[in-house]
């Protein structure tokens, strides 16, 4: 079964953790452009020689995986930096219009996001000018939003009313107009859906929020969803790294023609009312999502499922993994670690498969809860894990390499897949990431976005303190694997993630 790949960006996670993902089964092949064809961060994909690589590969294929981002805008960040006419970026959307007709019996199942808006100020994967005024940016338009659906308090007036004397019209113009015309990509997608070129479109919402930009393009694409009636064959949900996973998973489960049936078990019983930070609905409501996105079926029991996603959330309050240190009290007063930990292993001993979404941080795993699987020595029964960036994305990644992975036989690589999400979700985004960052860049001359050109000492030391913590902290697990090789390196040049060639083998 081959299914050619076209992902968001170049990073591990939209590159390298659908082939991993693939790696659990050997009738699944994978075809991937050479990341030489993809761009590098801001600079777009060069879409002749991309495009002429789609063309040269598909005929052997009987899925692709499609996303806009690439296809349209040349990466993830070019879409938000282009200045494209709609007419320029509605001529390369056409191209999948006539990939279909070129090959009308291939299954196209595609992603287009709704352009994000940061809260804060930073020009790191925006517009320069969103480093003076990204947060005006945000406020502007959620302040907009909220006056249109609830009405403004008079302190909100008076914010709103600042923000449009200090805030340079032509940034904003800019903005909105970049905005406008990517919304016109959101609608022409689904047109694409309409008219039988897409199959499955999913429409991930990339740090969303309840009120802002991103909510007013929700409401005009989920009109037209509607209106179409196409609510089974467009999903509109908080997300975006994740999707490659998600869209893999549906084609696995296409191409096996079956559902998998998943029975959800959290931590709280506060967990499915909780918005995560970064995203716009309860978590509940994204996890169903998530699930039916990957072609999932949500059931009620264990005994009705083919495994269980345990999902691993804050009591009430959500922080930032790098704050574990200091965890708000409705961590422990709002849920119990134990019990949790103790239905885990029932459901283990019992046979019945598990997969950690690990949720309760944003941007990382949670230290307790990995330590206490691996008192319990819970970990190498452990169908899948994932615990990295937000919350949806740890979902979507987990959820697709359970599904993938549950009829494996491929220890190798359930185990690869395993251990390189507690290093990287967890031992790097939780603990090594804030340790390099307070104890050993500054002695350097390196700071979170800027390594002053010693990425390889910086890169080096990754690697030292992802081996100390993982030798340090797993005490009972995985000990009949060996790390052979972990060369960890960062592929945008900065702090935020990395990448790791890791290999294992049997002891």
């Amino acid at each position: 079964m081959k299914i050619l790949y076209i992902p968001l960006d170049e990073r591990p996670c939209n590159y390298a953790y659908p082939q991993m993902i693939t790696s659990l089964q050997e009738q699944l092949q994978l075809i991937t452009p050479p990341l030489t064809l993809l761009g590098q961060k801001k600079q777009a994909a060069d879409l002749d020689c991309l495009w002429a690589w789609v063309h040269a590969q598909v005929g052997a294929c009987q899925v692709t995986i499609l996303s806009m981002e690439m296809l349209v805008y040349g990466g993830l960040l070019p879409s938000r930096l282009h200045h494209q006419s709609v007419a320029g970026l509605m001529e390369r959307l056409a191209q999948i219009r006539n990939l279909k007709t070129k090959y009308p019996d291939l299954v196209i199942l595609a992603s287009t996001l709704i352009m994000r808006t940061p809260s804060y100020s930073s020009s790191e994967e925006e517009p320069d000018y969103y480093a003076d005024w990204g947060e005006s940016i945000f406020n502007w338009g959620r302040l907009q939003d909220k006056a249109k659906r609830g009405g403004l308090t008079p302190a909100e007036s008076t914010q709103l009313a600042q923000i449009e004397q200090d805030l340079p019209a032509s940034y904003l113009k800019d903005y909105r107009q970049r905005r406008a015309r990517n919304l016109a990509i959101n609608l022409g997608a689904i047109d694409l859906v309409e008219d039988g070129v897409i199959t499955f479109l999913c429409i991930p919402q990339d740090d969303c929020a309840p009120y802002g930009f991103t909510a007013m393009d929700q409401q005009q694409v989920g009109a037209k969803i509607r209106e179409l009636r196409l609510q089974r064959r467009v999903h509109l949900y908080p997300g975006a790294d994740e999707v490659g996973c998600t869209l893999l998973a549906r084609a696995y489960g296409q191409l096996q023609g079956k559902s998998t049936k998943i029975h959800v078990l959290y931590s709280s019983v506060n967990s499915e009312q909780i918005v995560p930070l970064y995203e716009d609905r309860p978590l509940g409501e994204s996890v169903k999502a998530h699930i039916l996105a990957a072609g999932g079926q949500v059931v009620s029991t264990p005994a009705q499922a083919d495994l269980t996603l345990a999902v691993n959330t804050p009591g009430q309050v959500m922080q930032e993994a790098w704050d574990q240190s200091s965890k708000d009290l409705t961590y422990r007063t709002h849920r119990n670690l134990r019990c949790f930990i103790a239905q885990i292993e029932d459901l283990l001993t019992a046979k019945n498969p598990v997969a950690i979404a690990d949720v309760a941080f944003t941007n990382g795993g949670e230290t307790e809860l990995v330590e206490l699987l691996d008192d319990a020595s819970l970990w190498d029964s452990i169908l899948a894990y994932a615990g990295w960036n937000t919350c949806c994305n740890a979902i979507g990644t987990v959820l697709a390499t359970a599904i993938i992975g549950l009829d494996s036989d491929n220890a190798l690589a359930l185990n690869t897949n395993k251990i390189y999400h507690l290093l990287e979700g967890w031992a790097y985004q939780s603990i090594v990431r804030a340790e390099m960052v307070k104890q050993f860049l500054p002695t350097i001359g390196a700071s979170y976005y800027d390594f002053n050109g010693k990425e390889a000492i910086v890169t080096q030391e990754m690697e030292r303190r992802l081996r100390q913590v993982w030798q340090g902290l797993m005490r009972r697990s995985f000990r009949q694997w060996k790390i052979d090789q972990m060369a960890v390196f960062s592929p945008w040049q900065r702090m935020f993630e990395i990448g790791i060639n890791l290999t294992i083998a049997a002891r």
